[in-house]
């Protein structure tokens, strides 16, 4: 147990950190992606997967505020909808390698 009262040894600063980085390294997977689909001229998968990439670092920002809560100890932490945005970033990633690696295995 934490000799820090109401703070439980500070887990809701170590959970946000975890799904800040999450979303951090799926969007910055990314870019690679984009740029394969870019080699391979599959013009309309490069730029859905840069809609996606544009897409989940709004997410990822948006994420930021979850830092500016955990300061307060009156504050309720509702993580449901921060957990939806790091979903929906790691969905794009998943998506768009799923797809990449179709395009690539069909040539």
């Amino acid at each position: 147990m934490s000799p820090i009262p109401d703070r439980a040894a500070l887990q809701p600063e170590r959970t946000a950190l975890s799904w800040q980085r999450t979303a951090i390294t799926a969007t910055i997977i990314m870019v690679p992606l984009v740029i394969t689909d870019l080699r391979l001229k599959v013009w309309p998968l490069a730029a859905l997967g840069s809609v996606a990439t544009l897409s989940a670092a709004a997410l990822v920002y948006r994420l930021r505020r979850r830092f500016d809560q955990l300061g307060d100890d009156d504050a309720q932490y509702r993580p449901f909808w921060h957990i939806v945005r790091v979903a929906v970033a790691c969905s794009f990633v998943a998506a768009g390698g799923a797809i990449t690696a179709m395009v690539e295995l069909l040539r």
